[in-house]
């Protein structure tokens, strides 16, 4: 069967939780998100209240503290989800949810772990526009994603509207063989998915890096894809 992965981002004080919208990351490799996107392309106004709702009662009736996801596959034929297991933890996507609500959530996880009480309100949090993430790792698209660590040459991160970098990299930075190939996240953000999309190309156009092999060329190559315009894809 062909499923989505849509996952919810939860924020609760051990007494009330709240959501921060859906993530759709059905584009995997091995298990490993490769491009994100929030909200999901594919839910109904209905289907999205129903499914957040689901994520807030449970997490409330867990007494859940801290920022969470509870992760569900869908089914795109009857409109099923299932759900999967819960990350009790910030999770590498969480930018696209960060860029749609405009909510530090790293921050409102700090605060939580302080001590105070949740300082939003359901009704706060609104939906605006729509955000991608392409994870940029030390890995050869061109030989089945062979690690590939080395030394940080040409630097140049993309720039414009919508658009943020999450890095540690610096020009003359040695990458090492020994942990997630993580490099950056290109995180892009439009009005709406057509124009995070655009955003997204220019902004993977516009990246430069160099010194070692990167996914870099793949999220090119995806934002290419017609099927990637159409949302019409699955965790296969």
């Amino acid at each position: 069967g062909k499923a989505r992965h849509i996952e919810v981002q939860v924020l609760g004080d051990g007494q009330r939780a709240v959501h921060l919208f859906e993530r759709e990351c059905s584009l995997q490799r091995r298990r490993q998100k490769v491009f994100e996107e929030a909200p999901s392309p594919v839910l109904t106004q209905q289907q999205r209240e129903t499914l957040c709702e689901n994520a807030v009662r449970l997490a409330e009736s867990l007494g859940y503290k801290g920022a969470g996801t509870l992760e569900y596959l869908y089914d795109d034929e009857t409109g099923e989800f299932f759900f999967i297991e819960m990350n009790t933890r910030i999770q590498v996507e969480h930018p696209v949810s960060e860029l749609i609500t405009g909510i530090d959530l790293v921050q409102a996880m700090l605060r939580i772990a302080a001590g105070e009480p949740l300082g939003l309100q359901q009704s706060d949090i609104r939906l605006n526009g729509a955000a991608v993430q392409m994870r940029l790792n030390a890995e050869d698209p061109a030989r089945n994603f062979f690690p590939s660590p080395g030394v940080v040459e040409a630097l140049v991160w993309p720039q414009g509207e919508g658009v943020r970098v999450d890095t540690h990299l610096y020009q003359g930075y040695r990458v090492p063989p020994y942990y997630d190939s993580l490099l950056a996240k290109l995180i892009v953000h439009g009005a709406d998915r057509s124009q995070a999309l655009a955003r997204a190309s220019s902004a993977v156009e516009q990246t430069q890096l160099t010194g070692m092999a990167s996914t870099l060329s793949l999220h090119g190559q995806l934002l290419k894809q017609p099927w990637l315009h159409s949302a019409d894809f699955n965790t296969g």
